[in-house]
């Protein structure tokens, strides 16, 4: 990508590493919620701001990436951010999540229903209303770097192909989506294979001495990464959740 400044709403982990790994590339601002945030991205020399007002340098971006949860006052912030995104903005991005697609679809891709009830929907809608060219990319469950399918300590757990994605494919595909001045897409980014969340579980349990879930059966729901494979070009560096903590 030409040298470009980039900002990015919501530095937490995956925030976080997207900045990193742009900074070679951009300049790169990012928006955080904590004073020890702040001080983590400063440490990198990567610019950051808290709760940054209209007048501030931080929406004066040729990309904006908005990478925050949808939890609470998620609609609220997504107004804010329109409110001050700057008209000269050339790119913005929504990261949202494969879990907006309604349960009792099999196999799925981005023109499958989502289920309207969840915020994350609601939030896409706002976004597109006043973003028509922005994109929207929906990832799958973050994995990789600290986070260990296994860890959490779950007692009981549905048995079904999971739908994971490696931190560092997700920061791959939005760095290809900048650079590539993508827009007025839905892309799905998961990785390409699907095993069962019983076998990724007894691998990581085995390896770490942790315990292992009961696990009962539940209804399938494939997500695919077609489209960000052939759009993008793109060649997923971690392909198998089973490998995503043998080779990384």
């Amino acid at each position: 990508m030409d040298f470009i400044k980039v900002g990015i709403f919501g530095c937490g982990w995956l925030g976080r590493a997207l900045a990193v790994s742009l900074q070679p590339h951009a300049t790169v601002y990012g928006v955080v919620r904590s004073l020890v945030s702040l001080e983590d991205l400063k440490s990198r020399k990567i610019e950051a701001f808290q709760n940054p007002n209209g007048a501030s340098k931080f929406w004066s971006v040729d990309a904006l990436v908005i990478a925050i949860s949808p939890r609470q006052n998620y609609i609220e912030t997504i107004n804010q951010i329109v409110e001050y995104t700057n008209p000269q903005t050339k790119q913005v991005i929504l990261i949202s999540s494969t879990s907006v697609y309604k349960d009792e679809q099999r196999c799925v891709d981005e023109l499958s229903t989502v289920d309207s009830s969840k915020v994350a929907v609601q939030g896409e809608l706002l976004f597109k209303r006043h973003f028509p060219q922005g994109n929207i990319i929906r990832l799958g469950g973050l994995m990789g770097d600290d986070r260990i399918a296994g860890q959490w300590g779950t007692s009981t757990l549905k048995d079904v192909s999971v739908n994971y994605l490696h931190q560092v494919d997700a920061v791959g595909i939005i760095g290809e989506i900048i650079r590539q001045n993508i827009k007025d897409e839905v892309i799905n980014v998961v990785a390409p294979k699907h095993p069962k969340r019983s076998e990724v579980y007894k691998m990581n349990c085995n390896r770490f001495g942790w315990s292992l879930p009961i696990f009962t059966e539940g209804e399938e729901k494939v997500v695919s990464s077609q489209k960000s494979e052939t759009l993008l070009g793109y060649d997923y560096q971690f392909k198998d959740p089973m490998h995503f903590w043998i080779d990384s």
